[in-house]
């Protein structure tokens, strides 16, 4: 059984919609049935399908987990977010540039599920100025966290795609990997374009259509259970961290996409977050942004035992 409580984000829905968004695979046949079978309840019994939801309503799932899994698109865990930034999460703004830290579970551009993106609440956030409108130069998984670059004018939104495009922008992440590694490595591989469900292959060797990935891993702390890693991308291709992690027998953990173990209780996400971008010297004289490792993060590298209180993750 799965049970979820409506946000205030998510009042005003009907309780078919808001299946339909949960079990966004099953059919709408289907979804009536399980409505009518009281598969779905709300707040503790059977409930209109057109009913309209409130604040701290409870929708509950009496499916078994491989059929909530399957309908609901498993492994990108749905968080509702405001239309709006979080103060505390701005790593940088000025007239030109908005750096953000992203959290977890929010989309960086609008998707086919319609979700609010980070996209979104800049240009909310800049239009009540009149400033030129924003994008972001650089994208994340829904499910890592970390520094996103946003372009706030003309000025700044070319410069900073043209440096992620060349490449002049050093991006280097953190991550919680299954199993022990020793030493530090440079993983040269070659990368598929993703399939219908999302996925990406690695291959050794290339092969047609296959791009070359690069990427160096630098060993922060390990044990036999896990290791804590910073990963710098060389190149920068959709999942490359994730996939070429798995490639080499230590998946992120919680990355249940690219075979994290899902037997053993273990994060609800995949503990990734990208933790430091070096600019150019033409942006902002080549600064430096750091993103704080967030808390999951962190519960997970000290019930892994590989928390280190005495000192700071940078």
């Amino acid at each position: 059984m799965r049970e979820y409580v409506i946000s205030e984000s998510e009042a005003g829905l009907s309780l078919l919609k808001y299946a339909s968004k949960m079990l966004q695979n099953a059919p709408k046949g289907l979804i009536h049935k399980f409505l009518r079978n009281k598969n779905i309840e709300l707040n503790g019994g059977r409930a209109d399908a057109h009913r309209v939801l409130s604040p701290g309503d409870r929708v509950a799932f009496f499916l078994s987990d491989e059929t909530f899994d399957r309908f609901h698109d498993a492994g990108e865990e749905s968080i509702s977010y405001e239309l709006t930034l979080e103060p505390e999460r701005v790593l940088y703004e000025d007239d030109d540039y908005l750096f953000y830290d992203k959290p977890w579970g929010l989309l960086t551009q609008r998707d086919a599920s319609g979700r609010i993106s980070l996209n979104d609440m800049l240009i909310a956030y800049t239009g009540k100025t009149g400033v030129f409108r924003p994008s972001v130069c650089n994208r994340l998984d829904t499910n890592t966290s970390g520094i996103v670059l946003c372009g706030k004018s003309v000025t700044g939104l070319k410069k900073l795609t043209e440096a992620v495009r060349e490449r002049r922008v050093r991006k280097y992440y953190r991550a919680v990997l299954d199993g022990r590694i020793d030493e530090d490595m440079h993983l040269v591989a070659f990368i598929s374009a993703s399939d219908g469900e999302g996925r990406v292959s690695v291959s050794d060797r290339p092969m047609s259509g296959y791009k070359e990935i690069i990427t160096d891993l630098s060993v922060i702390r390990a044990n036999e259970e896990a290791t804590y890693a910073e990963l710098a991308l060389i190149t920068g291709r959709k999942h490359q961290i994730r996939a070429q992690a798995a490639h080499i027998g230590h998946p992120v953990l919680g990355d249940r996409k690219y075979g994290a173990s899902q037997e053993k209780k273990g994060p609800k996400r995949q503990m990734l977050h990208a933790y430091r971008v070096e600019l150019p010297e033409d942006i902002l004289d080549g600064m430096t942004v750091f993103a704080p490792i967030p808390a999951d993060m962190e519960r997970c590298l000290a019930s892994s035992g590989l928390s280190d209180q005495g000192r700071s993750h940078k």
